[in-house]
């Protein structure tokens, strides 16, 4: 059990800044591009009218996701494709109809 958690830590520690700053990175390259709809009301179903903090926090919680489920499962090829699938299902999936729900 605790080189699970030991696990999760590190790869956390490691993947969520990362990410976040991947993050920030795209969505100022997009805002530069006007590519973005920040003048638009917020739809967790679009990814081009989310707020930068919105899209870092769904970028940590696909990163944390992540790191839950590659050290669950170890370290492998499919295990680190199966954790990104989830990471994906949680962050787009769950979080914007969460989103979605509690702004009505």
């Amino acid at each position: 059990m605790l080189d699970v958690i030991h696990g999760f830590l590190l790869q956390s520690a490691v993947i969520v800044p990362v990410l976040m700053l991947l993050s920030i990175g795209a969505w100022v390259i997009l805002r530069k591009l006007r590519l973005m709809r920040l003048d638009e009301p917020f739809d967790a179903a679009d990814m081009r009218t989310w707020p930068l903090a919105y899209a870092m926090a769904d970028a940590a919680i696909f990163a944390l996701v992540f790191s839950a489920i590659v050290a669950t499962l170890g370290d492998g090829q499919l295990n680190v494709a199966l954790a990104g699938g989830g990471g994906a299902l949680v962050a787009f999936g769950a979080v914007p109809l969460l989103a979605a729900k509690c702004r009505r």
